[in-house]
């Protein structure tokens, strides 16, 4: 089984092709999502100042795995070892200004919450499995798996 904390050393790298650059400067949509802890965060009320939000294909869980051929697609692997790295580096964010940090990605409420516990992470997972972001946004997806 694949350890989704491990990355392998052969892993595609990302290359950036320009599909985000119309983001900088971007408003957030009104936009309500599930939220980990049980409740909702509506992206329009984030407010002014800094909040960092990272959006992410799958968290996958230890003894099960990825979908065929995650491991080709460049930037798809490593969900895990990034949601670490925010839980790590949380206090520096705040530190440095931010006002609140959330991973998103298309999983449900219930599988955000898991990963919340299972990798201790404090701040709250969004759910959009209606990848109602991606629309609003135009950010770039890919299938994987069929």
């Amino acid at each position: 089984m694949t350890d989704p904390a491990t990355l392998p050393a052969d892993l595609p790298a990302p290359v950036d092709d320009g599909a985000a650059d119309h983001l900088l400067g971007a408003e957030l949509p009104a936009l309500v999502l599930g939220a980990s802890d049980g409740g909702t965060v509506d992206l329009a009320d984030l407010g002014p100042g800094v909040t960092v939000l990272y959006v992410y294909p799958l968290t996958a869980r230890p003894g099960t795995e990825a979908p065929t051929g995650w491991d080709a697609i460049p930037g798809a692997r490593g969900c895990t070892p990034e949601a670490c790295a925010f839980r790590d580096h949380h206090a520096d964010l705040l530190a440095a200004g931010a006002s609140a940090v959330h991973g998103i990605s298309s999983q449900t409420t219930e599988y955000q919450r898991e990963v919340v516990e299972r990798l201790h992470l404090p701040f709250t997972m969004l759910a959009d499995p209606g990848l109602l972001l991606a629309d609003a946004l135009g950010l770039p997806t890919f299938t994987a798996d069929g």
